[in-house]
């Protein structure tokens, strides 16, 4: 079966973007998420501050991790609620992976 070449040329441009700097992610909607339950209108705060570390974090640490990791990770952290804290963490268990002995 032929994999048709314009459409992955249209893609591949798009995901190497992505890539090449920090996304950026609608934080306040992911940590309002469940507001109005109860005990978790405190957690809105802390989640911001959570998110915009990890931000912080991502800003200074991104050119280390490799390309096809930043577009996996940002991809993934893009599903459902975006998250700061769930694409660092996926970049960081990333590399921890690649220090795995191969068998």
């Amino acid at each position: 079966m032929a994999i048709p070449v314009l459409p992955l040329a249209l893609i591949v441009p798009l995901v190497i973007a992505v890539a090449d700097k920090v996304p950026t992610f609608n934080t306040e909607a992911t940590c309002r998420g469940g507001m109005g339950s109860p005990g978790l209108d405190e957690r809105y705060g802390r989640c911001m501050k959570e998110e915009a570390d990890a931000r912080a974090t991502l800003e200074a640490q991104w050119a280390q991790y490799p390309g096809g990791d930043r577009s996996l990770c940002t991809q993934t952290a893009r599903i459902g609620a975006p998250s700061y804290v769930e694409l660092l963490t996926c970049l960081q268990m990333q590399a921890e992976a690649r220090k795995l002995p191969k068998n």
